[in-house]
């Protein structure tokens, strides 16, 4: 055998090293699921310097993390606040003032808030009509979780 002989056998037995660790290893990787649960505000009719708060909840099927979330605002350029709640701890809040449009927001890698299972978390929109009569056109939020014990 010649070095050009010694050198492909050694590269062969390289690759189907790789090949039988790639079998052996576990297949999934350190890449986490994330769900989604999409909370929906529906559209209020609302007067002239009225102030209007709505509601809606979610509760989660198991122990959860909740991880972020992507608030969207039906009428965003009546500078409404819309929160996600647990209890009284406020999880995310998009101020007045957001006129852009609202962006994703998620919690630092490796944190969550902890929602047990049971405990519902709230969507609440808050917004005063400093205008003419007319409709609340609601908000939506996509939130982000993923279950405490990994399965």
């Amino acid at each position: 055998m010649n070095r050009r002989d010694i050198a492909i056998l050694a590269l062969c037995c390289a690759l189907l090293g790789v090949a039988v660790f790639r079998i052996l290893s576990p297949a999934e990787g350190a890449t986490r699921r994330i769900s989604v649960e999409a909370v929906d505000i529906r559209s209020a009719p609302i007067k002239s310097g009225e102030s209007l708060v709505q509601e809606s909840s979610w509760t989660p099927p198991d122990d959860v993390f909740i991880v972020g979330w992507a608030p969207d605002l039906g009428a965003p350029s009546a500078l409404p606040e819309l929160y996600l709640r647990a209890g009284e701890t406020t999880i995310f809040l998009a101020p007045r003032a957001s006129l852009e449009g609202l962006k994703p927001a998620f919690l630092p890698s490796g944190t969550g808030f902890l929602l047990r299972k049971g405990e519902t978390v709230k969507l609440r929109l808050q917004i005063n009509n400093s205008g003419p009569d007319g409709e609340s056109r609601g908000a939506r939020a996509l939130i982000y979780f993923h279950p405490v014990a990994w399965r």
